[in-house]
Formats: C-alpha cells, sequence, structure tokens
C-alpha cells in the first residue's frame, strides 16, 4: 500500500485558486484524465485518477489523493504515516492502526513502556529531557519483532542493552530503547503505556485485524501458557486492573467468552488481575491470535499437530 498526502492544494491539484464544490465541476478541469467511480460511503466519495491512484472527496471537494488503496466490500484503506490507515466506510472516517504497529503497541503494554526523565550533561553542565519507548525480554525473537517494527513504522533502530543474567535465571535479559520526542508522544497518545504499569488498548483505532495483532504482541510479550495433563490453560494477567478489562474487552469483541477476570494478592507487591480463555476456544485462539514467543509457538505447534491427527 502506497503512500499519500492529505490536504493536497487545488491550485497544484487543478491549477485553479478556489475549491471545486462538485465532482461534475471538476470533470471540467481534469478532461484529460480518466477518473473510475471506486465507491461511495454517504458523503464520502472515492475515485480511481490515472495520475494519483486515489482520490478521497468530502462533500464535492477533494480532500486527499494516494498513489494506492486497498479496497474492500465495505470499506477502503489509504496508508498514511507512521504504521497508521485512513479506513473510509459508511460509519464515516477513522485512522487506524496497521498489524505491525498495534502488535508493536501490544509488546509495550506487555512488558516495555514509555519514559520520560531528566539526565545530565557533563559537557555542557545541563540536564536536558529524555523521551524513550522500550521493550524488555528474555526471548531474541521477540527483541527482533520489536525492532523490526521501529525500523519500518519510524525509520528508527533501537539501541540494544544487555543485562547480566540473574541469579537462577536461565537467559539473559535484553532491552531495545527507542530515544526519541515524536516516536514517544505518538505511542503515549495511543495509550501503549499510560503509567509505569497501566496502559490502554486503543480500540478506537483498530479493526478486528488489529485487535488480533494487538492481542498476538500482548500474549506475546506477557501472556500465561501452561502444560497440563489434559491439555493447556491459556490466561492473560497484569497489575493494571482497567487495562485488563480492555484486553477482554478486546476478545469479546472478536466474539470470544473469556472468563470474569478475578484477582490474587501478593505480600508487598502489586495485586495481579486475570482471566482465562475458555477450553473449547483454545484451538481458535491458536489459529487467530497465536504468539510469537518462541516456548508459545512450541505449544502451540504440538497443539496444532495433534488436532490435525485426529
Amino acid at each position: 500500500m502506497g503512500g499519500g498526502s492529505l490536504a493536497r492544494q487545488y491550485q497544484r491539484r487543478f491549477h485553479q485558486g478556489e475549491e471545486l464544490q462538485t465532482f461534475q465541476k471538476m470533470e471540467e478541469f481534469v478532461s484529460d484524465e480518466t477518473i473510475e467511480p471506486v465507491n461511495v460511503f454517504g458523503k464520502y466519495e472515492v475515485y480511481r485518477t490515472a495520475d494519483f491512484g486515489y482520490e478521497l472527496v468530502v462533500d464535492g471537494v477533494a480532500v486527499g489523493s494516494f498513489a494506492e488503496a486497498r479496497v474492500e466490500e465495505n470499506r477502503i484503506l489509504f496508508s498514511l504515516s507512521h504504521g497508521m490507515l485512513l479506513e473510509v466506510s459508511e460509519k464515516g472516517t477513522r485512522e487506524i492502526l496497521n498489524p505491525a504497529k498495534a502488535m508493536l503497541c501490544g509488546l509495550i503494554a506487555s512488558d516495555g513502556g514509555l519514559h520520560r526523565y531528566k539526565r545530565y550533561n557533563r559537557k555542557t553542565g545541563q540536564y536536558y529531557l529524555v523521551h524513550e519507548a522500550d521493550f524488555d525480554s528474555t526471548d531474541k525473537d521477540l527483541i527482533e519483532i520489536f525492532c523490526r517494527s521501529s525500523e519500518n513504522i519510524y525509520k528508527k533502530t533501537p539501541h540494544l542493552y544487555i543485562h547480566e543474567k540473574a541469579k537462577g535465571k536461565r537467559h539473559e535479559k535484553m532491552r531495545a530503547v527507542i530515544y526519541d520526542k515524536e516516536i514517544f508522544y505518538d505511542l503515549y497518545n495511543l495509550g501503549a503505556k499510560t503509567g509505569p504499569y497501566e496502559f490502554h488498548v486503543p480500540r478506537e483505532h483498530l479493526d478486528k485485524e488489529g485487535l488480533r495483532a494487538y492481542l498476538r504482541g500482548f500474549f506475546s510479550g506477557d501472556g500465561n501458557l501452561r502444560e497440563r495433563d489434559h491439555g493447556i490453560t491459556i490466561r492473560l494477567d497484569s497489575t493494571s486492573e482497567k487495562g485488563l478489562e480492555e484486553l477482554r474487552q478486546a476478545f469479546i469483541d472478536l466474539g470470544f467468552h473469556p472468563c470474569e477476570i478475578g484477582e490474587y494478592k501478593r505480600p508487598r507487591r502489586r495485586t495481579v488481575y486475570c482471566f482465562f480463555i475458555p477450553a473449547k476456544e483454545h484451538m481458535r485462539f491458536i489459529e487467530e491470535i497465536g504468539s510469537d514467543k518462541p516456548r508459545h509457538v512450541r505449544i502451540f505447534k504440538e497443539r496444532m499437530k495433534t488436532k490435525n491427527e485426529l
């Protein structure tokens, strides 16, 4: 899907100094081009043009042109910057996250963070403000996904840090950090992390594909999967009660039937909230949500193999 520019100037588009009020008037100035209607959603009209690819018209006024679009039965998607899509449908327009950015937000909500703090510069003798987005994991695969997403969405390569292996731990912990003010605020405004332990599921900016990607990112980073004699248990938990409620609602939006949220208190530590995916929906979870955590992938593959052999 190619990029596009919103609110292109009419002087540049039609060599005219004032806006054109109807498509009929527009045709008078583009007689040398081929214009083909693609779809109409109320006051929103989309046309295929020979030069710009696609034109979005609202109430007869062209407001944006795009090189490419994804045309579906009930909507059209245009690519914007920084992993965002413009969705046009009968409900109107809204900006949604593409799957890669949705998964990135899910990863940060699980085992990542957004931080803003002051750092001292010895050379200048002054403090300066640092903005960062990070993700911690002992799984190299997840760190690589976080880094690839950052490079694809923001054209920014994260800094990598490796912590010494903690006593009793099998793997060393890795940390990928993006130092960038604009990226920090882009993710903060989406609610990727709203506090040290709090997060927001941006359901208002997620279609079903985005919801699945977000949940995959969160479960990959912080999902709980256990093998039992009779099968497996799939659990999602968090110290953010509000965030977990939004996660549960996201599953409901997709047609799942998650159990009610429970809690367990820990001495001198934050209370943990959790809910389970019913056993009868485990295979659907594996097929539609899945995980990129290596241990989860192994278990899910075994379950799929067993299912196919039955």
